[in-house]
């Protein structure tokens, strides 16, 4: 509003996206009428909004109204102050002034901090809609930094929502906003995880194990990944619940390494069956498995569901129980409409299979959130690459 211009525009929608990743805006008062005078308090409020490290930028809507508010405050007294020593020098020395822009910014200004208020309330309110975290009426709410272990019950299928949605938009364009069955589902798994490493035991594994074990190898699945245009999130958390990030762990049925391959399979993908426990070679093998999938079932957070769930059962299985269940009420072309219909397929979906995309789900809820499950470290997907983003 204030440059008339958009402050990562690129020659080429690519060149755009770079600009938003990696480069900061120009400065308001480039090319503009304002000087950077005029401009600081705006400034200091729009490089604080686009800030590119999360926790940076504002985290709550009421913080960014405060300083819209006080912007607002400042520019009007600095160019009040202006105004008066521009017309005390028209005074005196009898020249001719033009009109100050102080009323021009302020009116400016003023329509921002309007627009930025209805913003604020509509991301607050769609946030609350879609993601409660705030309390909605006899909701409890959820305090981000609050450990996972001291959240109530509520709080706790609250917090799962959030994370849920969260992790789905790594997944993919189109999340789906979940049912509560769903979300119980993500979070008996969430729960079981939880028992299994912080038991206390000496001799069992505790979450941190886990994490350390699979820090090293996620700049490898995240190169492998990307280069298969493959979101880097399912790279990160299918040998979570696949092998525990076990390189070489092989299970009864004689799937093997750290993605699970049978020997079949991998020799498809170009992987000897002496070698799938070389995670170098393994990583690309699954990318271009899951990047497989992906041409037949779809890309987008919908489908990616479809997808994970078809390196569990085999991708024919899935578009076959999808054409079953057309007519279904409700239907939505994802994994979650399999799961409400459960009752409806063979029974090693019910037992097994049903469970294959929640334990995802709440695998990478803990991982995306160490800290709220007693883990000192970052979430796993910003060990990706540096500077580089999901």
């Amino acid at each position: 509003m204030l440059t008339r211009q958009k402050p990562f525009a690129g020659a080429t929608r690519i060149d755009t996206m770079v600009g938003i990743l990696e480069r900061e805006p120009r400065p308001l008062c480039e090319g503009g009428e304002y000087s950077p005078a005029e401009l600081a308090p705006s400034q200091r409020i729009v490089d604080r909004a686009l800030c590119k490290r999360r926790e940076d930028r504002y985290q709550t809507t009421n913080e960014m109204l405060t300083d819209l508010k006080q912007g607002r405050l400042e520019t009007v007294q600095s160019l009040s102050l202006a105004d008066s020593s521009a017309h005390a020098r028209q005074a005196v020395s009898g020249e001719l002034v033009k009109p100050s822009s102080a009323r021009h910014l302020w009116t400016t200004v003023s329509v921002a901090v309007l627009l930025g208020v209805l913003i604020a309330g509509g991301l607050a309110y769609r946030r609350w809609v879609r993601n409660p975290q705030v309390d909605p009426p006899g909701k409890a709410s959820v305090t981000p930094s609050k450990p996972y272990s001291a959240m109530s019950e509520a709080e706790q299928l609250a917090f799962v929502d959030v994370q849920a949605n969260h992790v789905s938009t790594l997944m993919g364009d189109r999340p789906v906003k979940l049912n509560d069955d769903a979300l119980r589902a993500i979070k008996r798994h969430v729960d079981h995880l939880v028992v299994i490493y912080g038991s206390g035991k000496p001799d069992r594994e505790r979450l941190s194990d886990l994490f350390a074990r699979a820090t090293p190898y996620v700049p490898l699945i995240a190169r492998s990944f990307r280069a298969h245009k493959v979101p880097v999130i399912i790279g990160i958390y299918l040998p979570m619940i696949e092998s525990a990030y076990r390189n070489c762990y092989e299970n009864s049925i004689g799937a093997k390494g750290l993605y699970q391959f049978v020997p079949a399979t991998a020799r498809v993908y170009g992987v000897a069956p002496e070698d799938m426990c070389d995670v170098e070679k393994m990583t690309p093998a699954a990318a271009q498995y899951i990047a497989d999938h992906m041409a037949e079932l779809g890309d987008d957070a919908e489908s990616m569901t479809l997808v994970l769930l078809s390196y569990n059962t085999g991708a024919e299985w899935v578009r076959g129980t999808l054409r079953e269940l057309r007519e279904t009420d409700h239907y939505q072309r994802n994994f979650w409409t399999l799961l409400a219909n459960r009752e409806k397929l063979r029974e090693s979906f019910q037992n097994e299979s049903a469970g294959y995309v929640p334990r995802f789900f709440a695998a990478a809820i803990i991982g995306e959130n160490p800290q709220a499950f007693g883990v000192s470290m970052p979430p796993l997907s910003t060990l990706a690459g540096a500077g580089e983003k999901q």
